[in-house]
């Protein structure tokens, strides 16, 4: 493990089968996921706007999902690890 640490090579990157069968595998999951989806939407309605079928906690959920989600994690970490801990609280709060 230490060699692969110095060199900077870890046993996923000497490996391209493997990392392109997982790609394959990821991808054919989600067509899967996607397709059976879809073959609830008749109209653009159902597809944009779900039929009208969310409920306002459901929504709530949707756009706290949107603001707490990993993007927002991680540029908050590079916020701090660029400008500081006490710079990037200034910055986080607006």
């Amino acid at each position: 493990m230490i060699a692969h640490a110095a060199t900077g090579s870890t046993l996923a990157q000497s490996n391209p089968v493997l990392n392109i069968s997982v790609f394959l595998g990821f991808v054919a999951v989600t067509l899967f996921i996607v397709i059976r989806a879809s073959r609830n939407n008749k109209t653009a309605a159902d597809y944009y706007a779900a039929g009208r079928s969310f409920t306002g906690p459901q929504n709530g959920f949707a756009i706290a999902g949107d603001y707490l989600s990993a993007a927002s994690f991680l540029g908050i970490c590079g916020l701090f690890a660029v400008e500081g801990v006490v710079e990037g609280r200034v910055r986080v709060r607006g």
